[in-house]
């Protein structure tokens, strides 16, 4: 059996993506979620995804809801080391903050909104906020990548190999590797063809897979919005439970409470 966790990325960010998350996890489709904190998550909504055993990450923000750039150059700003030291611990304890209110515990890992959370600056404002308000043990997201193309080989060495380092050196955790990362593009049949590499490749130890499903809905806009509809289609497919079983995968929680897996 594999071990593989599949995770979407950006709830909070509207209700297409929050009724996308609730769904798939009540069909046993997906195994943790990563909270914009900055966005929006009903009680109800944060208290059913935790009893049914969903894990619910803080997706450390800097580029969407935050508003503190766009990517290009936020990353200009962390090679440089140009942020002031208080504009991110500030950025940090906000968000932290946030993700407590909206869902009353900790997160049960942490990642970042366009894998800021590996950037030089920035990796080293969370580690440093997460482990005094948590403690040492934190489990995080590694961009080392499941398949060697371009754009996972791409974000990886925008800080993946670093921040495994300190993690290492800190006593944290983090997934082995990590797959579902494509250019948003292609019609259906070449997403499922893209599951299927990622599925076939994944590891027996474990995998995280990421992906952004949103059901179909009107009245919000996003840049990958048809990408995001289509994902919501494969996910709650039959042929996507027959890929599952077909590599006989398992679906494995992340996180501190969830022993830690992928």
């Amino acid at each position: 059996m594999k071990r593989i966790t599949v995770n979407v990325d950006d709830l909070g960010l509207s209700p297409a993506v929050n009724q996308a998350v609730l769904q798939l996890a009540e069909r046993g489709r997906i195994q943790s979620t990563s909270l914009m904190s900055l966005g929006r998550l009903a009680a109800d909504e944060a208290a059913h995804l935790r009893a049914l055993g969903i894990s619910i990450g803080l997706h450390f923000d800097l580029t969407g809801l935050a508003g503190l750039g766009s990517l290009q150059q936020v990353l200009w700003r962390s090679y440089r080391r140009g942020w002031p030291a208080a504009t991110l611990s500030a950025a940090v304890a906000r968000q932290l903050d946030a993700f407590e209110d909206l869902v009353g515990a900790a997160p049960a890992f942490v990642d970042g909104h366009q894998h800021v959370h590996q950037l030089p600056q920035v990796r080293e404002a969370l580690l440093r906020a997460v482990q005094a308000r948590y403690g040492a043990g934190m489990y995080w997201r590694s961009t080392r990548p499941l398949l060697g193309d371009a754009k996972s080989r791409i974000i990886y060495a925008l800080g993946g190999r670093r921040f495994e380092r300190r993690l290492q050196a800190q006593g944290d955790a983090c997934n082995r590797v990590l797959g579902g990362v494509y250019g948003f593009d292609g019609d259906a049949a070449a997403l499922a063809r893209r599951w299927a590499q990622w599925l076939a490749a994944a590891p027996a130890a474990g995998c995280l897979l990421m992906c952004h499903p949103a059901v179909p809905q009107g009245g919000w806009h996003d840049e990958i919005r048809p990408a995001r509809e289509r994902e919501w289609q494969w996910l709650g497919s039959d042929a996507f439970a027959e890929l599952w079983a077909k590599y006989a995968c398992r679906g494995a929680a992340i996180g501190r409470a969830a022993g830690q897996a992928a």
